[in-house]
């Protein structure tokens, strides 16, 4: 079965959508652990937030890139190309549609 680039892109930036949103979702949820305990230094949430946004750039970078990078050793250097660059059309359209739900979901002004 044969994939094409623009298929294969949308996959990854649907996997990367997928991903954040997980990420925000635990991010949401382990905050309040912290911010509730006063023993906790200020230090320690410093580091657990470069860390984690390191982390997160590695997986983002790796989803993305990762099969690209593949195809580009293998000699197949458009392909790779194409991925990419359909990779960002994917999670530019995936952009819009979240602030296009963000906005709709703001609360009417009387």
């Amino acid at each position: 079965m044969k994939f094409y680039p623009k298929s294969i892109a949308f996959f990854q930036a649907l996997g990367l959508a997928l991903y954040v949103g997980l990420f925000a979702f635990l991010a949401i949820h382990i905050v309040p652990w912290f911010e509730n305990n006063p023993a906790t230094h200020p230090a320690l949430g410093i580091i657990l937030f470069l860390l984690a946004f390191v982390i997160s750039a590695v997986i983002s970078g790796s989803i993305i890139l990762g099969y690209p990078i593949f195809l580009f050793f293998e000699g197949k250097r458009k392909d790779a190309l194409k991925i990419v660059l359909w990779s960002v059309v994917w999670l530019l359209l995936l952009l819009g549609i979240f602030v296009v739900m963000a906005l709709l979901s703001l609360p009417a002004k009387s």
